[in-house]
């Protein structure tokens, strides 16, 4: 005969020692200890200690220089990708229709302008 096993585990204790911690302070802690990690082993290697093998890289540790590619332009509009400029006012924008906005705005384009950081004297 087919008895259900019980939902919960009847002998479960909770641990009141566990601290919570918020998710930076997790990411922190295993970055620090990776680092550490790193640290002893490339000692050691140094040393010359044998049995010690260089860990390879994993995505939290590898150091990587600047991107080479050129940085995203995007509309100040939409928020879309914007490869076209206005030359009047300076300001990305990503088809006709949003020019033809641009076109329509009165004054308006130093808010724009300021918003993505830039702040060129506008005639």
């Amino acid at each position: 005969m087919y008895t259900p096993r019980p939902f919960k585990n009847p002998n479960y204790t909770k641990n009141v020692n566990r601290r919570m911690r918020n998710y930076k302070a997790v990411l922190a802690a295993e970055r620090e200890r990776e680092r550490v990690l790193r640290e002893t082993q490339r000692q050691q290697i140094a040393d010359g200690i044998e049995g010690v093998e260089d860990v390879p890289p994993t995505y939290l540790s590898i150091e990587a220089p600047p991107s080479l590619l050129p940085q995203p332009h995007y509309c100040d509009i939409t928020g879309l990708e914007g490869p076209y400029t206005d030359p009047a006012t300076g300001l990305r924008y990503h088809d006709k229709s949003v020019y033809e906005f641009i076109r329509g705005m009165a004054r308006t384009e130093k808010f724009y302008l300021s918003a993505r950081g830039v702040n060129p004297i506008v005639k």
